[in-house]
């Protein structure tokens, strides 16, 4: 018989397991695994790196680099995340962008402002640009 998961764990539904095991979906994970690599964009660091899916929303007049912009209450996709250490600047620390995020944008810009920097710099390491 086969094991429940344990507790705690989250379950992955069948469409997402599909979207994962997809062409795309592997590109996708790969994208995320070489931003993980990447030193944080806002305070360096290069240990504990989260790739942070973008949340601001642009003003409909000002051009953004979104590829896919986040709906209401969801994230972007995964070619639209930037860089962020998960203590300090990402999720559990006093300046982290899930504690405040109007804070940090106002400390930091908005978080789609780092995708421009963020591409390249995947691109790079994936082999993908020539110099």
């Amino acid at each position: 018989p086969a094991k429940a998961p344990r507790k705690g764990m989250r379950r992955v539904s069948r469409k997402k397991a599909a979207q994962r095991a997809s062409p795309k979906g592997k590109a996708d994970l790969e994208y995320m695994g070489c931003v993980k690599q990447l030193p944080c964009c806002i305070c360096g660091t290069t240990t504990g790196v989260d790739a942070h899916h973008c949340q601001d929303k642009p003003p409909a007049d000002e051009p953004h680099a979104y590829e896919q912009l986040p709906a209401a209450g969801r994230k972007s996709g995964a070619r639209d995340t930037i860089p962020l250490c998960h203590w300090d600047c990402h999720q559990e620390g006093p300046l982290a962008y899930h504690q405040n995020k109007r804070a940090w944008a106002e400390r930091n810009g908005p978080d789609y402002s780092f995708i421009p920097s963020t591409r390249p710099a995947v691109a790079a390491m994936l082999g993908q640009i020539d110099y």
